[in-house]
């Protein structure tokens, strides 16, 4: 399983139809929202990885190993259908830090949802995401692999054919047809991590989420 399986594969389908019917929103909405909101978390996680110390980075791998197995992965209807949890509230502050509020009522004012709404489903779709890197984490300890999670997220975020296809290259099946998402070519000289690292790095530099959210907006 790949990690665009979040957005586009079988769990992907699961957690739009969740999102529809708990936000009252179409199908394409919703998967329009897990294209921004899977990708952002995963960036800001990675971020966090090459940014923090070595307690923090061993911090985060222990989390995976004991807290994320990736046992949520069987029921992510379920954990949508539950909404934002105190553990998905403090992955996402945690992940975010001083920037979480920005970031929701930033996206809030560009996707036409509320600020609440935008932070419930980062809340909610922050645990999926650790419990995916922590399966695959475990999938990789077992086979002898070392340092997955920057692959992972590397690959993911910048469109590493090892991960099996970067977020980039998935843009045009979720709008459908021939037609590109702005922005949607998502290489390592301009992707979504460097994105997010200037908005993390240039204080809340607003014109960093405008152009994260502008590579997920159909022209």
């Amino acid at each position: 399983m790949g990690m665009t399986d979040l957005i586009t594969g079988g769990l992907g389908n699961k957690m739009a139809a969740g999102l529809s019917k708990k936000l009252g929103i179409d199908s394409t909405k919703a998967t329009w929202i897990l294209a921004i909101a899977v990708p952002l978390i995963a960036g800001a996680i990675k971020y966090n990885q090459s940014k923090g110390d070595a307690n923090h980075v061993n911090g985060f791998a222990e989390a995976l190993d004991t807290k994320h197995d990736g046992a949520i992965l069987d029921h992510v209807d379920e954990v949508i259908e539950q909404g934002p949890t105190e553990d998905g509230n403090k992955i996402v502050q945690h992940i975010f830090g001083s920037n979480a509020e920005y970031v929701s009522s930033n996206l809030a004012t560009k996707s036409g949802f509320s600020s609440a709404q935008i932070t419930g489903v980062l809340a909610t779709l922050a645990p999926i995401v650790m419990g995916y890197l922590g399966k695959e984490k475990a999938n990789h300890a077992q086979s002898g692999t070392s340092n997955p999670l920057g692959d992972l997220l590397g690959g993911f975020l910048g469109g590493n054919s090892n991960a099996g296809g970067g977020i980039g290259s998935i843009i045009g099946n979720i709008f459908g047809g021939d037609e590109k998402a702005e922005g949607a070519t998502v290489s390592s000289g301009g992707g979504l991590t460097d994105k997010i690292t200037d908005f993390f790095d240039k204080n809340k530099d607003g014109s960093a989420i405008d152009d994260i959210v502008g590579m997920f907006t159909k022209k």
